[in-house]
């Protein structure tokens, strides 16, 4: 028998666990696509050189930025519990 004590989640601490999550998420679905729209024809302003190619570039070097930095974030709350 282990000497270390069991924890033991109380439902609602739990469900409001799970309810930040989901806004935290739905939040940052809703920033990125605001993100995206602002961001859309910004470098796009020689067609002549094809620069709309920057515009899909820059806003796939955010999305895997923003993607980056929530998987360590994600991990990291992971690993408390």
């Amino acid at each position: 028998m282990s000497t270390e004590p069991q924890l033991v989640r109380r439902p609602l601490v739990v469900a409001r666990r799970l309810i930040t999550r989901v806004v935290q998420i739905l939040l940052g679905v809703i920033g990125g696509a605001i993100c995206f729209f602002v961001s859309q024809g910004v470098f796009a302003g020689y067609p002549k050189y094809h620069t709309y190619l920057l515009t899909i570039i820059g806003v796939i070097l955010i999305a895997t930025t923003g993607a980056v930095a929530w998987f360590i974030d994600e991990r990291r709350d992971d690993a408390d519990g």
